[in-house]
């Protein structure tokens, strides 16, 4: 009697238990109608509308005490005019000497003057003691005025150097013009940073590229042109005067870097070690 009440009971259950395939399949399917739709996704919506941190791109324009903006044109002519002066001597040794050497010495010594242009693929050879000793203008400004008086020394010795053929006088001249120009050309790279406003700093490539490109068209094809007796007689522009013209230019730009106000530090300078270890 025990079992038979016991499996009485259990009847009704069982039969609840058991579901038709067709509601298992509803039952499986319901989520899909009936539960409500989930939020939606805002994170990315979100994102776009989130304020976008500060960036060379987004700094605020610069302002002066007064409440100007401050312009930094003069500042970019600076350093577009330093990078003039880079390419001008290796026009010389390029271009404009090998032109004038071209009948009268042989290949091997153009090539001994071809070498006064090596200190600019030696520069990461001393770019570290730049980078760690004095300030930037304490690099440009002695680095302009010593490449400006040698240019005054050439422009007074050139013409008998030419006349000799002494190439190899000439390379070692050249060479010490090339290698303060190239410390003041690492200088002048770190130096744009710190002189520019955030939101002009891309255009420092821009002034090195003008820059370069203008020292090598007014050294090479525009000296060629002036100092032809074909074009005038006598030549518009001769050598030994175009390269005194450089010695008061570059002391002009000297006196011009002299003028900038020195950026103040948001860090320390780097050690020498730490430098070379980086």
């Amino acid at each position: 009697c025990s079992a038979t009440a016991t499996a009485t009971a259990t009847a009704p259950a069982a039969a609840a238990a058991i579901v038709p395939f067709g509601e298992r399949r509803r039952r499986r399917l319901a989520p899909f109608w009936e539960a409500p739709p989930p939020p939606p996704n805002t994170a990315f919506r979100d994102s776009l509308m989130a304020p976008v941190a500060p960036s060379l791109h987004h700094a605020p324009p610069p302002t002066l005490e007064g409440g100007q903006l401050e312009n930094p044109t003069g500042k970019l002519c600076l350093l577009t005019a330093l990078y003039a002066v880079q390419g001008v001597p290796f026009a010389l040794i390029i271009g404009t000497l090998p032109t004038l050497f071209a009948t009268s010495v042989s290949d091997t010594r153009i090539g001994v003057l071809s070498l006064g242009a090596w200190p600019f693929a030696l520069k990461a050879l001393f770019a570290p003691l730049v980078d760690s000793y004095f300030s930037r203008k304490a690099w440009v400004i002695p680095c302009t005025l010593a490449s400006g008086a040698l240019w005054l020394w050439l422009g007074h010795t050139i013409e008998a150097l030419v006349l000799s053929r002494d190439t190899t006088s000439l390379a070692a001249a050249l060479f010490a013009v090339v290698l303060l120009l190239a410390a003041q050309d690492v200088a002048v790279d770190i130096w744009a940073l710190e002189l520019l406003p955030a939101r002009s700093r891309p255009y420092a490539p821009v002034c090195q590229t003008v820059g370069m490109g203008a020292g090598n068209l007014i050294a090479h094809p525009l000296l060629l042109l002036l100092s032809s007796s074909r074009l005038r007689d006598p030549p518009v522009l001769t050598l030994p005067r175009f390269l005194w013209l450089l010695g008061p230019i570059h002391a002009a730009l000297a006196l011009a870097a002299a003028l900038q106000p020195e950026p103040e530090r948001t860090r320390p300078r780097p050690s020498l070690r730490r430098t070379l270890e980086s």
